[in-house]
């Protein structure tokens, strides 16, 4: 029976039901056939999926991270950053990289990393020579780095589903982040030198932001004035992650009331400081963050009836025995499972795949040894690959569109920024060192 209910669910995704109806008609079609009387509990399972505490982080980061993309804290950020590392070779690239490592600690989310940071930089790369496809792979990329940096909400729904902390989750995201920055900081400097011809290296980093209209970015002039008001104005934006991450390892606040400190915080610098949103835009924005939230909330309530229905006949715990019974070696199991969410975040969204996937993995990894922490940055780590990889590609779907390119030209520019990615997968799956030293000194 189990059977069929997966086929049935499978059947709706493929011919386009949302994912969220799929998973409670999947749910439905299970207990209509097995046991009418029991079709009630895709509305009492629903609702007590979500009835948590942890999970109001989830609309409180988003409204956090929307207004953050709307306000001017990445144009702050970008300045300060091009005032830092403006002459060194393939600058715009890098600060594209830096900027996103930043502000996916400010807003948690991929895709409003890429519209904050890419919506900026691709015109920017494009006006300085980059070629459009680099200037699309490069911000696509670095985007994902938002859902790797805490606050992470992939982490916190994770954390829910797994229940294990997810103040250690954020904390274990932070070293592989970085490393992926890292990688993508080096293949920028190589592909850099390999479309030299085509960049304008005798135009200055000024003529190239003077060109641009001041809403998108401002002028950078040279001199230590003006770094020092680009680090003024900067500050209330990096302050941000500090206040948010240093109040929950200090026990101040519970990462869910970092949520609504994070929302509160953005609200008073983007419309009191920056005065970069009105009360009009800032009604717009909750509208849009509260239209965000429920299609995630709604996706996770459903997805709590598949789970349960999966967990009670005891799918999870064949799975498991069925896997030990071939091999009980974790380095196997790790490698098995990095292709199937390879694969999964091709085809699923992010969440999506975390909440369908934790509750039939997350035994198996028990059963093996492998701390739970471990595993939710593996998974998140390469579902994030898949924010990049066709079809799915949400982040490269987004960065083609800022740079008008149809998405198969960017592929083969795709393939080294790819390549790190993979390989800081393999690290942080055969190295737990990476992901649990942070975790552990908590």
């Amino acid at each position: 029976m189990v059977l069929w209910t997966l086929i049935v669910f499978f059947f709706l995704v493929i011919i386009g039901i949302p994912i969220a109806f799929s998973f409670g008609l999947g749910a439905l079609f299970h207990w209509a056939v097995s046991d009418p009387s029991n079709t009630i509990v895709v509305v009492t399972k629903s609702f007590g999926s979500l009835d948590s505490f942890s999970l109001m982080a989830i609309p409180l980061f988003i409204l956090a991270g929307d207004i953050m993309k709307e306000g001017a804290i990445s144009r702050h950020l970008i300045n300060l950053i091009n005032g830092v590392i403006g002459k060194i070779k393939g600058a715009l690239a890098h600060v594209t990289v830096i900027a996103s490592l930043f502000f996916g600690a400010i807003s948690g989310s991929a895709a409003a990393t890429v519209a904050a940071i890419g919506g900026i930089m691709i015109p920017e790369m494009i006006k300085k020579g980059y070629s459009r496809e680099n200037a699309v792979v490069v911000s696509a990329a670095s985007g994902f780095l938002g859902v790797l940096i805490p606050p992470s909400i992939p982490l916190i729904i994770y954390g829910f589903n797994a229940e294990v902390s997810i103040a250690k989750l954020f904390l274990g995201g932070i070293v592989p982040g970085i490393l992926m920055a890292v990688g993508f900081l080096i293949v920028n400097r190589f592909m850099y030198n390999k479309q030299l011809k085509n960049i304008e290296a005798s135009a200055s980093l000024e003529e190239v932001i003077n060109e641009v209209p001041r809403e998108t970015i401002s002028p950078d002039p040279k001199g230590k004035n003006s770094f020092k008001k680009n680090l003024i104005n900067a500050i209330p934006a990096l302050l941000m992650p500090v206040i948010v991450l240093g109040g929950i390892y200090s026990g101040v606040f519970t990462p869910t009331e970092s949520g609504a400190v994070a929302a509160l915080y953005g609200i008073l610098v983007s419309v009191f400081l920056y005065r970069s949103i009105g009360l009009k835009k800032l009604v717009f924005i909750s509208g849009n963050s509260a239209l965000m939230s429920a299609v995630i909330l709604l996706i996770i309530g459903l997805a709590g009836v598949f789970g349960w229905l999966i967990t009670t006949e005891q799918v999870p715990m064949k799975l498991a025995e069925a896997v030990t019974n071939i091999t009980s070696n974790p380095y196997i199991i790790l490698l098995m499972l990095n292709v199937i969410y390879l694969i999964l975040g091709t085809f699923l969204e992010t969440i999506t795949a975390i909440v369908i996937t934790t509750p039939i993995f997350l035994p198996l990894i028990l059963a093996v040894g492998i701390d739970p922490i471990h595993f939710g940055i593996i998974q998140t780590v390469n579902l994030s690959v898949g924010l990049i990889t066709p079809p799915m590609a949400l982040n490269l779907l987004m960065a083609s569109k800022i740079g008008n390119i149809p998405i198969l030209q960017t592929v083969r520019a795709l393939i080294p920024y790819f390549i790190v990615a993979i390989i800081v997968v393999l690290i942080v799956t055969y190295v737990p060192a990476v992901v649990l030293f942070l975790p552990n000194l908590l």
